[in-house]
């Protein structure tokens, strides 16, 4: 009896220790669920529901600004990251010395939302001229990168390039007697049509103009005599070249609406890689294009994808031939986004581009590719189409209105102005240059800064965020340095022009 007891006891111990390891382990995973639920931004609401937070990461120029979340100052200053209910919530951006960016935005549940571009800038600026310039600018540009801006004079080859990358400016003369065509002795009679930066900038891509031809040429801008005159090397009047590294070592080049492909380094040219192209837009090695093609005796319009190294084109959309098309391509934390826009009616999809299959020429239902937004809508044709620095914005423009698609959350805005002349001035901020002011604002039209304004000597009623200045804001290009502490402009005196900066960060 005693040992059958024994054995009793033991067994009770055992489910005992049974049922207390089996709470514990249900414990440790309700911990880990509920843990796993807040990571993901669930929580209990006010009214016992199970609602999810979105989450949302602000970041600002300069950095260590007070964030204000609907009237409440956050622990944290800037850069953060922090959960937010779902819902509208203002927020507000200041810091000591500078001015206040402020918006509302609104947050869906177990979203993500970057706010990368807000920029504060400092109070009381004064300004600080760099170069006096001639009148007669024949161009004027900032690179890319906001490292260097280089001018020329009107009937001269002798070009100007400033360094801004560092507070100290430098400047270098460079001679393209050489390089230019029917230049001599420092003199040139034509005139700079197009001019586009490649990502290094130590590159021009430039379209010139005499009384007697057009040519392209590339000019190397640490060694002007290694340039390339690209219409005389290769013998060809190309209508359009794009750079398709950051080296500018290959470019696409448009020829009779022949596709063709530069290698600049052994000066070799391809076979024609697409027929009857209208357009097209480049993300690095990659195309989007519009073409004809006739189909069943009937011309239609075509939109294609094509990758270099590729035998062809894949087409992804088709057209009737009295279509406007215009279309644009751009990457986005790592993923491809096409744009189409025929007429008002814009489409925009993502992924990875299809690459070309002998049995698939055209896309169908085979395609990867996500659907961003469809069949949107815009106020009126857009005439040109052109994608932000930093890719995550598209500008769609006909004359003086403006319709800015937001790419990180498809939204579309769209606003008038009093110039036909916006400029992408910075990631999620653009300019314009009116009247001789300078104004600044958000992508979306909202925080709207003037920064100089040109007002009489004795007005004091400005506030001390913008720029007092008795001198005219030109409308050239505008930067705010790659260091980001000195803002550029050009700007018309008694003396006549100058390049100006002010400090914009301490």
């Amino acid at each position: 009896m005693q040992f059958e007891e024994r054995e009793r006891q033991k067994r009770r111990h055992l489910i005992k220790v049974m049922v207390a390891e089996a709470g514990m382990v249900f414990a440790v995973l309700v911990i880990v669920a509920v843990a796993i639920l807040a990571a993901m931004g669930f929580f209990v609401g006010s009214n016992g529901s199970i609602e999810q937070s979105g989450l949302i990461q602000i970041h600002s120029t300069p950095t260590g600004g007070t964030v204000e979340l609907d009237g409440s100052v956050l622990f944290s200053r800037t850069n953060l990251s922090r959960t937010m209910s779902a819902g509208e919530h203002h927020l507000k951006i200041s810091r000591d010395g500078y001015d206040s960016w402020e918006k509302t935005i609104k947050m869906y549940s177990g979203m993500l939302i970057r706010l990368y571009y807000p920029r504060i800038f400092l109070e009381n600026r004064k300004q600080e001229e760099v170069a006096a310039l001639k009148d007669n600018l024949a161009f004027y540009s900032i690179s890319s990168d906001k490292t260097n801006i280089l001018y020329g004079e009107k009937g001269s080859a002798e070009w100007t390039l400033v360094n801004i990358k560092n507070d100290d400016v430098r400047k270098t003369q460079l001679d393209l007697t050489e390089v230019l065509p029917e230049a001599e002795e420092k003199k040139f009679g034509g005139g700079v049509e197009i001019l586009e930066w490649n990502k290094d900038s130590d590159h021009v891509l430039v379209r010139v103009t005499t009384t007697q031809k057009t040519e392209w040429i590339l000019v190397n801008l640490k060694d002007v005599n290694k340039s390339l005159n690209l219409s005389k090397t290769f013998g060809l009047e190309f209508e359009r070249i794009e750079m398709m590294d950051h080296s500018a070592a290959q470019l696409f080049a448009l020829e009779n609406h022949h596709l063709r492909k530069i290698n600049t380094s052994d000066q070799a040219i391809s076979r024609v890689l697409l027929e009857s192209v209208l357009d097209f837009d480049t993300n690095g090695t990659d195309m989007i294009y519009v073409a004809q093609r006739k189909k069943d005796e009937q011309s239609e319009k075509i939109v294609g994808v094509y990758r270099d190294g590729e035998k062809a084109g894949t087409v992804v959309a088709s057209f009737a031939q009295e279509k406007s098309v215009k279309v644009a391509l751009t990457g986005y934390y790592d993923e491809d986004y096409l744009v189409i826009v025929d007429d008002d009616n814009v489409n925009i999809q993502y992924g990875t581009l299809p690459s070309y299959r002998e049995d698939m020429s055209d896309l169908g239902e085979d395609s990867e590719l996500k659907y961003l937004v469809t069949d949107l809508a815009l106020s009126v044709v857009p005439k040109q189409l052109k994608v932000s620095p930093d890719g995550e914005y598209i500008v769609a423009q006909n004359e003086m209105q403006y319709m800015v698609i937001d790419l990180d959350m498809g939204d579309l805005y769209e606003y008038s102005l009093d110039t036909g002349n916006m400029h992408c001035f910075e990631d999620g901020m653009m300019s314009v240059i009116a009247n001789g002011n300078l104004e600044v604002f958000d992508f979306d039209h909202t925080n709207r800064r003037m920064l100089v304004q040109k007002v009489d000597a004795g007005n004091s009623e400005l506030s001390a965020v913008t720029t007092r200045s008795k001198n005219a804001v030109l409308d050239y290009d505008i930067a705010i340095a790659n260091n980001s502490k000195w803002l550029y402009y050009v700007v018309r005196s008694d003396d006549g022009l100058s390049l100006v900066r002010e400090k914009v960060r301490e």
